[in-house]
């Protein structure tokens, strides 16, 4: 038979099945014509197949069985039967194949359920076993031509049986036919889908016990952290455990955050880097900024920062940080649906991580409106963890580690947890300077234990003191001449002053005040605090803080409530891609301690049971899928010079919950992001009650009010004149015995 008189039978038959007078273009019509030319016509299905599969486009690509699935799964969760991603994947595409039964299926690949049986069969009578009228259907969509091409393209495909579509656009699969997809990736791309190590942990307490000099513990901590990233497989973890064996763990911790993140400083040749951008936004910003030495050609690349676990046993804590590797990868690897290399780079879902989209027109899977399968390698390996029977964690452990603060009877419990959710059944894992007992081999993996060699270069210290990054905020502000600002305050122990922070701040005498407690605002989190980027951000805090260092006396305390939250730094890229955990308090350690500040510790305010969907996990009890509730904050700790104050009596933790804000969609505070009064009150039990004391980004005076409370005198920075408004407002409304020397 013909090529030609193939290819109008198809189309004939595709017109006749779903009742549409739609009509291939000339070009598709070529396209299809040499693509069944390069198929035998034995290797045809037989054309009840071929409408079979036909039906399940149809029900797949329109989501026609939506509802009946919906009501399926939503009737057997009021049962207590909940489904993973996967099982949710299969019982859907279950649903779109007419000719499979649910119930025998479900018996069969899911397990037989008495309970579930009735809601298993009225679904199987409910769910779409015909074709339809897709002009008819679809007609009040303007996109309608598009839709029924996708359908049809995708009807061609399952023309033919799927491994001898594989052999025909993939030449590896002549070589060697595997069916799993994976199985194919890992013998044809075994570069690429390496799990040589699939995960490196590094405890670094014996480098700090053993080392005093804090310099000589950066240089061999980042050289570590260099030699991992190396190492490390792609898009996969790097954990570094640390316990509070001397005063410097939180400076540490901030130093190692940053390291991680920006090590790697050189050109990115890539159209997504508009650094000429970020330089034109940072340097209308920044007036005093020297464009040759910030380099802004030089982008900053290294580890992502994903999350800091605090793990408690009684009153010792232990410190997780966990980092993702995404090196850039442009080596191409198949569609997992066609299996065709005919594919173009699409974009990157997130940096670092390349996706691909399909770019055969008859392949089996598009989407709606007829765009190619989109997919990328770390996709690919969080679906096979998935997969994966062997890779099943114990839903014990998640609900144990289901919040970013955990309590546990022992700390070998912190490595049974990086290695079941961190890594894959048969990954080869690397672990450093390890005091726990481990097995060589636990639950599946192979384990390398290295011991720690101090004996290193010295070169990534300097090199990270000397990363252009810092060079692009770290310039100090010219100072305005201003009049004097008006105290809106009537209470002789409160000061509230409503403007710029910096320059109200440049007006205060030197060595005057007892002490700082604030929460300066979170980049971009709210809309009256944004910033064009980091850099923008970061010179307003270092010139701020620089300016609180100057007013406070000698062994004064400065508390900062800061939080790690979710935002794009916009400086690298402006997209959603860039997305990401924040490290915003580390670069205020930094800053603080570029400026002077002593980091003496942190206490974390522990915010409790959460709302929110940052441990939604799909139902995957699988690794890469577990992510925590990050239900905690820090509050550093810094001193100006020698504290006047014993940290070491401060608590490592407080628990409170967050100010109740909204209520029924509104905010019924005033103030979107108020701390509760545990916070400033921690600074009262550090400095005598004669000092006085201030909060640079008062919000609604939370610490102005706890200081009456205390008996101790405020001055209080807030920019904007309804929360300097709603301030007072909340003060009145004190009981009066706090109110000493009001007038109201």
């Amino acid at each position: 038979m013909q090529v030609e008189e193939i290819g109008n039978k198809l189309i004939s038959n595709f017109q006749k099945k779903t009742l549409t007078q739609w009509k291939p273009s000339n070009d598709l019509i070529e396209n299809l014509h040499n693509y069944i030319a390069s198929f035998s016509e034995e290797e045809f299905q037989p054309i009840s197949v071929i409408n079979k599969n036909l039906l399940f486009i149809i029900n797949d690509r329109l989501d026609l069985n939506k509802k009946v699935y919906r009501c399926f799964i939503d009737e057997a969760a009021n049962k207590g039967f909940i489904f993973n991603y996967h099982q949710k994947l299969q019982i859907k595409n279950t649903l779109n194949y007419p000719e499979i039964n649910l119930v025998d299926w479900y018996f069969n690949h899911i397990g037989k359920n008495d309970e579930l049986i009735d809601v298993l069969q009225e679904t199987e009578k409910r769910k779409n076993k015909i074709f339809i009228d897709l002009d008819s259907y679809l007609k009040q969509d303007p996109k309608i031509y598009l839709i029924i091409e996708s359908i049809f393209c995708s009807y061609i495909y399952y023309s033919f049986d799927e491994k001898i579509v594989h052999t025909i656009l993939n030449q590896d699969c002549q070589k060697k036919y595997f069916n799993n997809y994976w199985q194919h990736l890992k013998y044809f791309h075994g570069v690429q889908t390496s799990r040589e190590k699939g995960l490196v942990i590094l405890s670094i307490d014996s480098i700090i016990q053993e080392i005093e000099n804090y310099d000589e513990i950066l240089e061999v901590v980042f050289s570590l952290i260099v030699d991992a990233y190396f190492q490390l497989t792609n898009h996969c973890y790097l954990a570094i455990i640390i316990e509070e064996v001397n005063s410097n763990k939180w400076q540490l911790i901030s130093d190692i955050t940053i390291f991680s993140e920006k090590f790697l400083e050189h050109p990115i040749d890539r159209s997504y880097f508009r650094w000429r951008k970020v330089a034109e936004e940072t340097l209308e910003y920044i007036k005093n900024l020297n464009d040759n030495i910030c380099d802004f050609k030089h982008g900053n690349e290294g580890l992502t920062y994903k999350d800091c676990y605090l793990i408690y046993k009684n009153n010792r804590e232990k410190c997780v940080l966990l980092f993702e590797k995404n090196e850039r990868d442009e080596r191409p690897i198949p569609c997992p649906k066609c299996r065709t290399l005919k594919i173009q780079g699409n974009s990157y879902p997130t940096i670092g991580v390349r996706s691909w989209e399909c770019k055969n027109i008859f392949c089996g899977y598009k989407s709606k409106y007829n765009r190619g399968k989109r997919y990328s390698l770390s996709s690919i390996i969080r679906q096979q963890a998935i997969l994966d029977s062997q890779n099943f964690i114990a839903p014990k452990i998640l609900k144990n580690w289901r919040r970013d603060i955990v309590e546990v009877s022992s700390f070998s419990e912190i490595y049974d947890f990086l290695i079941q959710c961190y890594s894959l059944y048969g990954d080869t894992i690397l672990v450093y300077g390890e005091s726990c007992r481990l097995h060589s081999s636990m639950f599946g993996r192979k384990l390398k234990i290295k011991k720690i060699n101090t004996v290193i270069s010295r070169e990534w210290k300097n090199h990270y003191y000397n990363l252009k990054f810092f060079k692009r905020f770290l310039i100090k502000k010219p100072i305005k001449s201003l009049t004097s600002t008006e105290n809106l305050s009537s209470i002789p122990e409160i000061t509230l002053y409503q403007g710029d922070s910096f320059n109200i701040l440049s007006q205060l005498e030197s060595n005057y005040l007892g002490g700082t407690v604030t929460s300066p605002p979170y980049y971009n989190a709210r809309n009256y605090s944004q910033w064009s980027n980091i850099y923008c951000y970061l010179y307003d805090m270092y010139n701020i803080f620089n300016q609180v260092y100057r007013c406070l006396q000698e062994g004064s305390p400065l508390l900062i409530n800061i939080f790690d939250y979710f935002d794009n730094e916009k400086i690298i890229v402006f997209s959603d891609m860039g997305k990401k955990r924040l490290i915003l308090s580390s670069y205020i350690s930094f800053i603080c301690r570029y400026i002077g500040f002593n980091h003496l510790g942190n206490v974390a305010w522990d915010k409790g049971e959460i709302e929110g969907n940052r441990n939604f996990n799909q139902g995957n009890y699988s690794p890469y899928y577990q992510a925590p509730h990050n239900c905690w904050e820090h509050i550093l700790i810094f001193s100006k010079g020698n504290p006047s104050f014993d940290i070491t009596k401060m608590q490592k933790i407080i628990k409170e919950q967050p100010i109740t804000k909204i209520v029924k969609g509104k905010n019924i505070y005033g103030h979107t992001a108020p701390f509760p009064e545990k916070v400033p009150s921690l600074l009262f039990s550090l400095i005598t009650r004669d000092k006085i004391i201030l909060d640079p980004f008062a919000g609604s005076m939370t610490t102005g009010r706890v200081a009456l409370k205390y008996g101790v005198k405020s001055i209080n920075i807030e920019l904007h004149k309804q929360y300097c408004d709603l301030g007072l407002k909340l003060l009145e409304q004190q009981p009066s015995t706090y109110l000493q020397g009001s007038l109201f």
